[in-house]
């Protein structure tokens, strides 16, 4: 008599995933770590036998969380210049990987860790996927990746990914156009409240992004300067070295300089409910993305959108905000918005049946699964 099929195994390659499960102790939060903590989360409650591989924050070599396996490698400061990028960081990832003996490995985003994992994947006689994160991702230029290795790295990994996976339509042509791939799409994943945020009796307008010059706090700042009589309310993560805090500093100065601003830093992932909840409106000013995880939260809570990127025409064709193209924009379309409550509300109510139609985790995690197990020829 045969016994039950072995459940499909899959290793998420995801070094800063960790502080998103450290109950708010390591103040990190990534838009690609979200997705990831996610999709591991969902897809282990599926059947599948996920492991993340992360980084060492302190907790256990080897622990389950969610129903996830999760084996540490190294600590970020660990280890002498240079040298240490054979050890502690390449040896103690590829020991994690390969432990993981997984069917399917799998990166989302352009980096060293792609080229890692496919490596892995190859000695253990696995498959590579690849999941894109940024719309860069898709481009020969690879604006994210400076280090010649790291680029190289990434783009044999992209070879040989046995299938990639884009966010949005633009990614998936640019995939084509640009490397001659055929990518799959999988939207990304958001988990919907059970109330909508009520946004036509809220009076704050809300930024939540790292600080940093390519999110564009700047021109949040600039908004609530040019609308004094409005209540703007920023909330990030304060980079690490070597990033500099420029970004972050300047904005503290603003907001002691301007009684209608409040900036706050870093907010765990489960509190990120309480900002949209009061929330009349969501601004999201970086000029290039994926599918920013933030704006989609937003739709979820029923909360419209003022934006600088509509990922493939959505929010003008849907309905759900107004898109920007510069800081003068941007000041108009806030004041139009926050002057027209009713619209606001008919907005928000688009956004959340939008993201419930089309991100819901049911939807998304048996998407993202078939392409394992066909990945993994299962």
């Amino acid at each position: 008599m045969n016994g039950a099929a072995a459940p499909l195994k899959v290793c998420f390659h995801a070094p800063l995933l960790w502080p998103l499960w450290s109950g708010g102790q390591v103040a990190f939060t990534g838009g690609a770590e979200v997705q990831q903590a996610r999709l591991a989360r969902g897809l282990a409650a599926r059947g599948v036998d996920m492991t993340v591989v992360t980084c060492d924050y302190g907790q256990p070599s080897l622990t389950t969380v969610h129903g996830v396996h999760v084996r540490k490698t190294y600590a970020l400061d660990a280890g002498w210049p240079v040298l240490r990028f054979f050890h502690p960081r390449l040896s103690r990832t590829m020991a994690a990987l390969l432990a993981a003996d997984a069917d399917v490995y799998y990166v989302r985003g352009a980096s060293l860790e792609a080229g890692i994992a496919f490596e892995a994947a190859q000695l253990r006689g696995g498959a590579f996927v690849f999941g894109a994160a940024h719309d860069g991702d898709a481009s020969t230029a690879l604006p994210l990746l400076r280090n010649p290795r790291d680029r190289a790295w990434y783009r044999r990994a992209l070879r040989g990914a046995r299938a990639v996976v884009a966010q949005t339509a633009a990614q998936r042509d640019a995939f084509r156009r640009e490397f001659g791939i055929e990518a799959t799409i999988v939207r990304n994943l958001v988990e919907v409240p059970n109330h909508a945020t009520d946004v036509a009796s809220r009076e704050d307008v809300v930024w939540l992004a790292t600080y940093k010059p390519s999110k564009r706090p700047d021109w949040f700042v600039e908004l609530a300067r040019a609308l004094p009589d409005r209540h703007f309310v920023m909330c990030g993560i304060v980079p690490i070295p070597p990033e500099t805090t420029e970004a972050w500093d300047r904005a503290q100065a603003a907001a002691r300089e301007l009684p209608n601003l409040e900036v706050r830093g870093y907010l765990d992932q489960e509190r990120v409910g309480e900002l949209y909840r009061s929330a009349g409106l969501f601004v999201h000013t970086s000029p290039a993305e994926g599918f920013p995880n933030t704006v989609l939260e937003a739709w979820a809570h029923g909360v419209p959108t003022v934006t600088c990127v509509d990922p493939d025409g959505i929010v003008a064709r849907e309905r759900l905000g107004i898109v920007a193209a510069d800081i003068s924009d941007l000041v108009s379309a806030v004041e139009s918005a926050m002057a027209d409550p009713g619209e606001r509300r008919a907005a928000g109510a688009r956004a959340r049946a939008y993201a419930m139609r089309e991100h819901a985790p049911d939807a998304v995690l048996a998407r993202l699964e078939s392409v394992f197990r066909a990945s993994a020829g299962r």
